[in-house]
């Protein structure tokens, strides 16, 4: 008998204690970790199950390829997920260049400082949307700089509902600058001001020191904004609804034509599973990128 309750692990106070802890922790996180699992990962998994034919709503349900077949044999939805692809990364692009510059210039003290920081969160109290409206009133073709310049004879480009979608990105950027650049701001502000000042004791310019200097202390920040943005715009559907053009259509639109005005599950659920994965390889990349930059300055 001795010998068999010997051979019974003794649980200490210790191990008691951290299991309690466990449970704690648990129970604390259960209603963040509910929220994410119903109303986030089950509908990615129904997505997902629906692109390849299950869960089909009013057909019968069967596992098959011929939905992505399909989305790759049409035209309009290859041309569709480029163009997505195309303004975002345009997007990203002009936001990012615009966002480090506003960020440099905040990082220095200089009268008006105060007026600027405050102007360009402007923006992120205005909704998208109304943006659009705006866009769409001054430099439509039909807008207030287009009738302004008609009694002298200018023709006013076509800006908006164009297949480049200028107008699209033009919004787009303005309504992330101010994002990107409160991201940027906080991380540049983190900076030692003791490294910069040495490299200008040291001869450096003010442009030598932002390239060698505060962009790379500052790649952490930019990937994470970048990435952000990216994923937001590449999903994005009410701006490429209302100032797209008829041909291409941004992938949401389309995916929302293929529901509410075909009934199309299927596609729109494959549609959705390509969008979704092409986020997932981005974001896999930015964090193999991250684990790099730890590495290198380790």
């Amino acid at each position: 008998m001795a010998q068999f309750a010997a051979a019974i692990p003794q649980v200490t106070p210790a191990q008691v204690r951290r299991r309690r802890e466990w449970l704690v922790d648990l129970v604390l996180l259960a209603p963040g970790l509910g929220y994410l699992l119903v109303f986030m990962c089950v509908p990615l998994v129904q997505v997902a199950l629906r692109g390849f034919g299950l869960l089909a709503i009013g057909e019968p349900s069967q596992f098959t390829l011929g939905l992505y077949r399909e989305v790759l044999a049409n035209k309009i939805d290859r041309d569709s997920i480029i163009f997505s692809l195309y303004f975002a990364l345009g997007t990203t692009v002009i936001s990012l260049i615009l966002s480090l510059v506003i960020s440099a210039l905040l990082q220095i003290n200089f009268p008006g400082r105060y007026i600027i920081s405050v102007l360009y969160k402007i923006p992120l109290v205005v909704p998208s949307l109304v943006a659009a409206f705006l866009v769409l009133t001054i430099i439509d073709q039909g807008g207030i700089i287009s009738r302004a310049l008609l009694p002298y004879g200018v023709e006013w480009p076509e800006l908006v509902h164009d297949r480049y979608g200028l107008g699209i990105i033009l919004v787009l950027v303005w309504h992330n600058v101010p994002i990107m650049t409160v991201i940027l701001s906080a991380v540049m502000s983190g900076i030692p001001h003791d490294v910069t000042a040495a490299a200008r004791n040291l001869g450096a310019s003010p442009w030598q020191v932002f390239r060698n200097i505060t962009v790379p202390l500052s790649l952490p920040g930019i990937s994470a904004a970048s990435l952000l943005v990216f994923i937001g715009v590449f999903g994005a559907f009410s701006i490429p609804s209302l100032l797209g053009a008829a041909y291409p259509k941004a992938i949401a639109v389309v995916m929302s034509n293929e529901v509410l005005d075909r009934a199309n599950w299927g596609l729109a659920s494959a549609l959705g599973t390509i969008v979704t994965a092409l986020s997932a390889i981005l974001l896999y990349v930015y964090y193999r990128l991250i684990r790099h930059q730890e590495a290198a300055l380790r």
